[in-house]
């Protein structure tokens, strides 16, 4: 039995209700049809328990470059450029500091 939870862009958590499992989080993450972006659907794995989940939640500091890469030419008013940096002012404060984010 899983229990399902919906996240943004309609991709979807499952938390695995099957005591053989303990709890197993399990993702069904959609397509992007974009170059270099995810091109299949996937099911995986992403958590032996949800006490790991939570613990993975993090932003690394490799990614976060790579995020802040695909926006930092876009213009300031750009709202997809607004939205990341909103995102990294409050998950990874200080990232602005970073050679990164000022070259």
């Amino acid at each position: 039995m899983r229990h399902s939870v919906r996240v943004r862009g309609s991709d979807t958590l499952f938390l695995d209700l099957n005591p053989a499992t303990h709890g197993q989080i399990h993702a069904f993450v959609h397509a992007i049809a974009r170059p270099r972006y995810l091109g299949n659907h996937v099911f995986t794995k992403v958590a032996d328990d949800f006490d790991a989940y939570l613990d993975s939640l993090f932003i690394d500091p490799d990614m976060a470059e790579d995020v802040w890469a695909d926006v930092a030419d876009s213009a300031p008013s750009d709202p997809w450029r607004r939205t990341i940096e909103e995102w990294l002012d409050k998950e990874l404060p200080g990232w602005r500091t970073e050679t990164w984010a000022t070259s």
